[in-house]
């Protein structure tokens, strides 16, 4: 029986890149044209902020995500800016939920499509759509991340469990269509500005709301802020001139309904003559949207107190599509508490809102626009460039802070008080992940390239841990860029050092293998001996990949010598830990667990849940290989204890099928059976198909063993797909053999 053990490669602690556009001179900050943001996806849908209106479209869309439906499964939503698409999809879907319609949960996607900095590409919005789905270790090419979709989706399917894609601000067709499910059990809704040619897709175009239904928008949003005012049904007439001033726009009337709110001894009839005074005043929107949103922000804009005004100018300077409290507070030179509350004056006076991220607030990208001209003009060159420099610093704070719970080499009275431990930091990370390019770009458009440098290296070990390679691959260039420029070798080579693992990750073994290469040039050049180890160790494992397994070894016992020379407790830890594994893979189980063993020994002390976990699970493994398997199931048990420390799913799910390998042995088949199931829900989760396949191969044999011939052919033939999918054609070999031998059996016991 296989087993699941795997070489561990090493890391570096910094990363880096090529940079393109103007260096930003101090005193003079310019947001505009950075990287374009990094998308999330949410397993869920975002809270409403009040709806009215729309009847006919709401019905229409409810008939299209009916399960009992027969038409189209994709709708797109138009209109211009402003209008409600997004309120519009958000009602629906939550209304569909409620009605249990999906049960296998809504995806929801801002694909930034009319983004200054530019859209999300189909490449990075599959990966988000994989990673909201569970899936860590996402394939490399588009392609490929396109076929990984549709399939986990198309077994949600077979399990009944119905999804909802919710893909916001798309502005191109290529997005909806990488995201489109392949199943018509599932559903698509899109909302966008323009009219998408999607295929087969219903078109919802929405349209300004009637006199009526925008003045019921003011009315629903004035009786939320003020339970009881009564200004609306008192001055209908003005009312409705206030919805027509505001050209129908949901947008405009939340922000006027506010205005009114902030006044509830004022009369609808001033507000009409102040909002209709900035209708005659301004000019064509520039970014060429209707006079009336524009009104209404410069109306809403200049009633706002100091502070709040300040405060909205200063927040345009993120780059990011969200902003938490400790960026707010950084901009604002203010306490946390305090920035809290500003935020909130400025969502009250609906110029700001809340984020698809919990606890963060985001623009919308109107507001955005309009905020950034008021900065451009209200605020002093040398106010903005203070306050980037006050946000970038904050950031490389708390990166940092992070790094200290990730690097194990970080001792316990080292770590940062920002985090209560490793998962808070983890979760700070994920949670910032769409600012983290946009941010280190920032820095490097500002000629910072100390501080690229130091964030780009601190979220090394966060990207390694959670396997998000194609950022990773952008923040290392930044890196890697400063790195030259400043001339310093060392941030250099580990630049290149996690380009090669990034690389790595996506299967991508030549270029892998050419940035690890000239890390050891580099390294010898300095005589950096333990930089050699690393690069060896890492060198090693594109020559495994490879299955050139001589050279393999050859270099991890050459950076076991040079590691030890140092005594580098981490380095150590993952080469003998590589060179049991090749031992093993050699049945040569003696040496296996000699190296296992000394390996457990260094990431013990290294305190490190990551490696031991990974080591203990190994071990166990050649444990079970020479028939010890009480032993075996001690230091799994031990593995499978560490992993919510550690945060390693892909680790776990190896324990859980190494284990079941050890019941298998024993011949305790249900025992057995319910451990691989529990390996098989991992791997799924986190695109492990490899492990996918072995795991249904072994679930096959059991079934096979105890009579169930049927069940024994489903599982094996999922397992070929895996294999065949991957190219493992050793294993993909096996099976056939394996479904040869069902098919042409008679039925019944074996």
């Amino acid at each position: 029986m296989a087993s699941a053990q795997e070489p561990v490669r090493s890391t570096n602690n910094v990363i880096t890149g090529a940079i393109t556009g103007n260096v930003v001179q101090a005193g003079h900050i310019d947001v505009v044209n950075l990287a374009p943001p990094v998308p999330v996806a949410l397993a869920g849908l975002p809270a409403e902020v009040g709806f009215t209106g729309r009847l006919d479209e709401q019905a229409g869309l409810a008939a299209l995500l009916d399960p009992a439906a027969k038409g189209p499964s994709v709708a797109t939503i138009t209109g211009l800016a402003g209008i409600g698409k997004t309120a519009l999809a958000v009602r629906v879907a939550h209304e569909a939920v409620a009605a249990g319609w999906f049960p296998g949960g809504v995806l929801f996607i801002d694909l930034h499509g009319y983004d200054p900095a530019g859209g999300v590409s189909p490449d990075a919005a599959l990966l988000a759509m994989l990673s909201a789905l569970g899936v860590e270790h996402v394939p490399g090419t588009r392609g490929e991340r396109e076929n990984h979709y549709r399939s986990r989706l198309a077994e949600l399917a077979d399990q009944g469990q119905r999804v909802l894609v919710l893909a916001d601000n798309v502005s191109d067709v290529a997005q909806a269509n990488a995201l489109r499910p392949g199943s018509p059990a599932h559903r698509m809704l899109i909302t966008s500005r323009d009219n998408l040619p999607v295929p087969g897709a219903r078109r919802v175009e929405l349209g300004v709301l009637r006199d009526g239904d925008a003045v019921e928008v003011l009315a629903q949003a004035l009786a939320t802020a003020i339970p009881g005012d009564t200004r609306v049904t008192d001055e209908p007439r003005q009312a409705t001139r206030l919805a027509q001033l505001c050209e129908g726009l949901p947008l405009a009337l939340r922000i006027v309904a506010e205005l009114l709110a902030d006044q509830p001894g004022q009369g609808i009839d001033r507000l009409v003559r102040t909002v209709g005074a900035a209708t005659d005043r301004l000019d064509e929107l520039s970014y060429g949207e209707s006079v009336a949103v524009r009104a209404a922000f410069d109306t809403s804009y200049r009633r706002l107190p100091p502070s709040l005004a300040r405060l909205f100018r200063l927040l345009s300077l993120h780059p990011g599509p969200h902003l938490a409290l400790g960026a707010i507070a950084a901009l604002a030179d203010v306490p946390a508490n305090v920035a809290k509350r500003l935020a909130d004056g400025l969502c009250r006076a609906h110029l700001l809102g809340p984020s698809i991220m919990p606890d963060c607030y985001r623009f919308h990208d109107l507001v955005r626009l309009y905020a950034g001209q008021c900065c451009e003009t209200d605020e002093q060159p040398s106010d903005r460039a203070a306050a980037v420099t006050r946000l970038l610093t904050n950031y490389r704070d708390t990166v940092k802070a992070a790094f200290t719970h990730l690097d194990s080499r970080t001792r316990a009275e080292e770590r940062s008080w920002l985090f209560g431990g490793r998962g808070d930091a983890v979760a700070w990370l994920e949670n910032e992940r769409p600012n983290l390019i946009p941010v280190v770009s920032l820095t490097a458009r500002c000629g910072l390239d100390e501080l690229t440098g130091e964030i780009a290296a601190a979220l090394h070990p966060f990207f390694e841990l959670r396997n998000h390679p194609d950022e990773w691959i952008t923040v290392a260039k930044f890196g890697l860029a400063a790195a030259l420029r400043r001339g310093d070798r060392t941030a250099e080579a580990q630049s290149l050092t996690a380009l090669g693992i990034a690389h790595q990750e996506l299967q991508w073994y030549d270029a892998a293998g050419d940035y690890h290469g000239q890390v050891l040039a580099l390294c010898q050049q300095t005589g950096d001996q333990l930089g050699q180890a690393k690069a060896l160790i890492n060198i090693g494992g594109i020559s495994y990949y490879r299955r050139r397994f001589e050279d393999a070894e050859a270099a991890w016992e050459q950076a076991l010598a040079m590691a030890s020379e140092q005594q580098e407790r981490y380095q150590m830890a993952r080469a003998l830990n590589n060179l049991g594994f090749v031992a093993a893979l050699h049945h040569r189980y003696e040496a296996a667990e000699s190296r296992y063993r000394q390996a457990l020994d260094c990431a013990r002390e290294l305190g490190d849940p990551q490696v031991e976990g990974g080591v203990l699970t190994n071990l166990g493994a050649v444990l079970q290989q020479t028939g010890r398997a009480a032993e075996a199931v001690e230091y799994l048990r031990q593995a499978l204890d560490l992993s919510p420390y550690s945060g390693d799913r892909l680790r776990t799910g190896r324990a859980w099928h190494n284990m079941a390998l050890v019941y298998q042995g024993l011949e305790r088949w249900d025992e057995a059976a319910d451990c691989h199931r529990r390996a098989l829900a991992l791997r799924r989760e986190i695109g492990d198909r490899h492990g996918e396949g072995l795991t249904l191969t072994q679930l096959g044999r059991i079934h096979a063993v105890q009579g169930r011939r049927e069940e024994a052919l489903a599982c094996q033939r999922q397992a070929l797909a895996a294999f065949v999918q991957t190219g493992a054609t050793g294993d993909a070999d096996e099976v056939r053999r394996l479904i040869e031998a069902l098919t042409t059996a008679a039925p019944g016991p074996e």
